[in-house]
């Protein structure tokens, strides 16, 4: 399987599309005893959270500033790096139980892994690949905890689409963000050798083009302190998240790469990927390898300019539409532009991995390629 040249990807010219302000509200936090955030989540009470509170240090270099999110694995922070005077996003995971399938442990070994791979050869990839700026460890009161710090990014592409009327994103910035993505998956395929296996519009954050953004909600945080709710359990305190406003220009930041394999001569064969992107080689439990990344992208790419909700469910019917993927293309008129797409769409949703084309080849397809001012 080739991989892109330097040569090659230094020809492929990067156009900006135009940008749009994403806007959602601020929750604040109230002191009543409903359940919230990470304790809506399944099998919460069976993992351990680290006890992170706002104006902590952790590591004697990250000061916490607010919460920024949380999942079935990690709460996510916004903090300063007190070292290297910046803003960054701090990752805490649960307590880890030394599981040999753990998510925490696999995404710790490639993110490290990563690392690495980033120091030896430089790669455009790099650009939109969210990789850790430190892991280090922290003793709670269940046992270790991993922490990441990386640079702060906005919200996820979803989210973002969700800005948009009907959730159908304009054809530029759709464009933008999935050329960019393959760079991404390129440098992951050819330089790395790992399969991402959980490529997802929630897995796909956009990037804050300055601090602004992030200033705002460390003076939100001091105007309007957040109150956890301390659970009666002993459980760790549980805050509100606050979201980030940026202005967004269709940079992708690929992340979340606790599902990530290594490339295995002979394949794969771990049941993976999230259930509308999974590949047909996972479904029917076949040996994988990095074509699966090339499906989920090619089914992401449609997604955006159709009408899909949040959980990627087609919005206006009860099955799936019984029409052909020309018909399904609503967003793109006739044309030599549609057939275009369509041609790009179809060399990734091809059943047989082995034809699938390769992130390499994708690159230079003549849709991603188009000129803007040809664009419909």
């Amino acid at each position: 399987m080739s991989h892109l040249t330097a040569p090659v990807w230094r020809l492929v010219p990067f156009t900006r599309p135009p940008c749009h302000r994403m806007f959602r509200r601020l929750a604040h936090q109230t002191a009543d005893h409903q359940a919230i955030e990470e304790q809506l989540l399944p099998r919460y009470h069976q993992r351990q959270y680290y006890p992170v509170k706002i104006g902590d240090t952790l590591k004697d270099q990250y000061r916490v500033i607010a919460k920024l999110g949380y999942g079935a694995y990690s709460t996510v922070w916004l903090a300063w790096d007190e070292k290297a005077s910046r803003y960054a996003s701090l990752k805490v995971c649960v307590q880890d139980d030394g599981e040999p399938n753990s998510p925490i442990l696999n995404e710790i070994s490639m993110l490290q892994r990563l690392k690495k791979c980033a120091a030896a050869e430089d790669h455009p990839g790099l650009l939109f690949t969210r990789l850790a700026d430190d892991i280090f460890e922290i003793n709670g009161p269940s046992g270790r905890h991993y922490c990441v710090a990386s640079k702060p990014q906005a919200g996820s592409v979803r989210v973002l689409q969700e800005t948009f009327p009907e959730a159908k994103v304009p054809k530029l910035l759709v464009r933008s963000l999935i050329h960019r993505l393959f760079f991404s998956v390129n440098w992951l395929h050819g330089n790395c050798n790992t399969i991402h296996t959980d490529i997802s519009p929630q897995n796909v954050l956009s990037e804050i083009e300055d601090n602004t953004p992030l200033r705002d909600i460390e003076e939100q945080e001091s105007q309007d302190p957040s109150i956890p709710i301390i659970p009666s359990n002993g459980a760790a305190p549980v805050y509100r998240s606050r979201s980030t406003a940026p202005e967004l220009g269709g940079i992708p930041i690929l992340t979340d790469f606790s599902q990530m394999r290594l490339a295995q001569e002979g394949g794969n064969k771990e049941w993976c990927m999230p259930d509308i992107y999974r590949a047909p080689e996972v479904l029917l439990k076949l040996p994988f390898n990095y074509p699966v990344d090339m499906w989920s992208i090619g089914v992401m790419s449609p997604d955006f300019l159709t009408y899909f909700n949040k959980n990627g469910q087609f919005k206006f019917e009860a099955e799936i539409p019984k029409t052909s993927l020309e018909g399904f293309i609503t967003t793109i008129p006739r044309g030599e532009e549609k057939e275009q797409f369509l041609s790009f769409i179809r060399k990734l949703l091809t059943w047989d991995p082995e034809a699938r084309a390769t992130s390499s080849e994708i690159i230079l397809d003549e849709w991603l390629m188009r000129p803007n001012e040809t664009m419909v």
